[in-house]
């Protein structure tokens, strides 16, 4: 049926020079994002203009995104980060986690809240510790087993101290090259929590490098242009087409993707691609 439609509505475009549309959908689209399932409800609709002997076709695909927000707080919970020691030395290292987040449009925008904590562990070298061991080694064209000996340092790790820290991320969406769409990061905005603060700029900025790297990633593994394309017809998922733009809105609460693609199509391109969509027709 919705072939049908999607060819009466070219014909329509193509023989009365005039404006057609169709609206498609809803579509559900499940990605597993850091292994939690969001599931995205696309529609469609469709725009076919017939000026002399081409025909422009105008998909805009509107995609919400209210399940990932309910399930940000899940996704932030996902993000783990365990410390971590250089064995060359003493040192400090700064691990950042996530105890709550939430997500929500503003404008063309979204912003991720997060609080979260930096921990900072020492790592200390013990002392050095020597043993033999055997090892296989190749001398001339025999593989021997030979004693080598062999120092090592055992590494203790210890915390100093917590900073509690929350802090706002907005998030763009926009066009990456006529193919793709993909997402434009801000820096985050992030204050410390408490009075006294144990944690240096260079911990702080990499906080705010946590925040970007994770963000984008969960986010842009929801917002998969490929996969948001089953909101179209078939036959309209064969063309070529390019993005003309990109953005996040609000709807009442709901954080929603648009995204506006556009082919240009000859006469004789539309007669060939009717003829595939009336013989899917009739396959159906």
């Amino acid at each position: 049926m919705r072939a049908f439609l999607l060819g009466a509505l070219l014909v329509t475009g193509f023989l009365s020079e005039a404006t057609a549309q169709l609206a498609v959908g809803p579509t559900s689209i499940t990605s597993r994002v850091n292994g939690v399932p969001v599931t995205v409800s696309a529609t469609s609709r469709i725009t076919v203009n017939s000026v002399g002997d081409e025909i422009t076709v105008d998909a805009r695909i509107f995609a919400d995104l209210i399940d990932l927000q309910k399930k940000f707080p899940d996704i932030v919970d996902s993000f783990k980060r365990t410390a971590t020691c250089n064995r060359g030395a003493d040192s400090q290292n700064p691990v950042v986690s996530f105890r709550s987040g939430s997500l929500w449009p503003r404008s063309d925008q979204l912003i991720m809240f997060v609080r979260g904590d930096i921990d900072i562990w020492s790592c200390t070298p013990g002392p050095a510790k020597s043993a033999v061991r055997w090892e296989r080694k190749k001398i001339a064209f025999m593989k021997l087993k030979l004693p080598v000996m062999r120092t090592w340092r055992s590494i203790k790790k210890s915390k100093d101290g917590t900073q509690a820290f929350h802090g706002t991320l907005p998030v763009y969406l926009m066009e990456k090259d006529d193919a793709t769409v993909g997402l434009r990061i801000t820096e985050p905005s992030i204050r410390l929590d408490g009075q006294e603060a144990s944690v240096t700029n260079a911990n702080l900025k990499l906080a705010m490098v946590d925040m970007n790297q994770k963000a984008s990633k969960a986010i842009q593994s929801a917002i998969d242009l490929g996969k948001l394309k089953d909101a179209l017809p078939r036959e309209l998922q064969k063309l070529t087409m390019t993005v003309v733009s990109a953005r996040f809105r609000d709807r009442g609460g709901h954080a929603i993707a648009e995204i506006n693609l556009a082919s240009k199509l000859s006469g004789s391109a539309t007669a060939l691609l009717l003829q595939q969509i009336a013989a899917s027709y009739k396959s159906n």
